[in-house]
């Protein structure tokens, strides 16, 4: 943590005038007597003057003549998202201080155990703490505006290149032809790894519980497959064995999984004609999803660090992001993923996904 953040203002509001005298008396024994220590006692008398100026921390009995419990909290942060709240409570009332912490208090104070220095402490904490979460609040909109902008906008424009490129190719003399093929295939490359980063994003600024459900297998394998044909020309692309009735717990994410490999398979194949198969082995509990193809391998020495964020591969200029975001979701999914040599040649990426149905 850095330096104790230094606090010059602080905003009690208590009904009880012997605890508000006693927490002056604390700040300024801890601190000295230049701190701005503003008292009101009403939730009324609070609101006000915290609509005309933001202190560093306040101090909020949850017990008021005007307002009790956590709605007196609720209409504190409806005020304010910036300024740091701590709850003081009396000993009878601890759960609710922790209830108020889950609410969004940035602490809690028993007013019989509250010293100097325990105040003082909580309060640097706080204004820290709150510090933090709005750095990190700023960067999940920029992150947003990111997505936004790699989803929409980059995304059109290459979307127009790989058009363009395709009209050209029928005009384009057999010498020129590479050249043509090259730009289709790098663009439609470009396209995957915005939807990737978008993908990434999402996973990132998700800070609520991961929300699961059963997804049909079929529906997810079905699309990816006639996506990467869309975007990829002298592709052998299939889907082998029994897939359909079968669902596994993931969510809407569990596209960019198997998109993200089927890209891989494709983009890194060393092959005039890359071949991707897709096949499905179900068990009791369990089914794995495999995406073989005809590629140059994966040395064993590899295998295992593959997925690691950064990671890419030998004669790859990439970042290696497809790849730690596919492990990324497929933890969340509580599953597993793996690589396996094909036979004769190529790489076998398996992901083992929890059966719902």
């Amino acid at each position: 943590m850095n330096a104790d953040p230094v606090f010059e203002s602080v905003l009690l509001i208590e009904d009880n005038p012997g605890d508000a005298r006693l927490i002056e008396e604390m700040l300024r024994e801890h601190r000295d007597s230049s701190i701005e220590f503003v008292h009101e006692s009403s939730l009324d008398a609070g609101l006000a003057h915290l609509s005309e100026t933001d202190p560093d921390v306040l101090l909020l009995d949850l017990r008021l003549p005007d307002s009790t419990g956590l709605d007196t909290l609720e209409r504190v942060l409806y005020e304010t998202d910036t300024v740091p709240v701590i709850v003081l409570t009396g000993m009878p009332e601890a759960s609710l201080g922790m209830e108020a912490v889950s609410y969004g208090a940035q602490d809690y104070l028993v007013k019989d155990d509250v010293t100097p220095e325990v105040l003082a402490r909580a309060i640097r904490y706080s204004i820290e703490r709150k510090k933090t979460e709005r750095q990190l609040r700023t960067r999940t909109r920029e992150l947003a505006i990111l997505n936004q902008l790699t989803r929409h906008d980059i995304r059109n424009d290459i979307s127009l290149v790989v058009g363009r490129a395709r009209e050209v190719a029928e005009h384009v003399e057999p010498r020129g032809q590479d050249a043509v093929d090259e730009i289709i295939q790098s663009s439609n490359h470009v396209l995957q790894l915005t939807r990737t980063v978008g993908d990434i994003v999402e996973t990132v600024t998700d800070d609520e519980a991961v929300d699961l459900y059963p997804v049909v297998l079929s529906q997810v394998l079905a699309t990816e497959v006639e996506k990467a044909q869309g975007l990829y020309r002298d592709v052998e692309l299939s889907i082998e064995g029994e897939v359909a009735g079968l669902r596994v717990c993931a969510n809407d994410l569990l596209s960019s999984v198997v998109g993200n490999l089927i890209s891989n398979a494709i983009f890194y194949n060393d092959k005039d004609v890359p071949e991707v198969t897709l096949s499905v082995e179900p068990a009791d509990e369990t089914v794995v999803i495999r995406v073989a193809d005809n590629g140059p391998g994966i040395p064993d020495r590899r295998k295992e660090r593959i997925f690691a964020e950064g990671e890419q591969g030998e004669a790859s200029s990439g970042m290696g992001i497809g790849l730690s975001l596919v492990d990324r979701l497929v933890t969340r999914y509580d599953g597993g993923i793996w690589v396996e040599d094909n036979d004769p040649e190529g790489s076998v990426f398996c992901v083992e996904l929890r059966r719902t149905g």
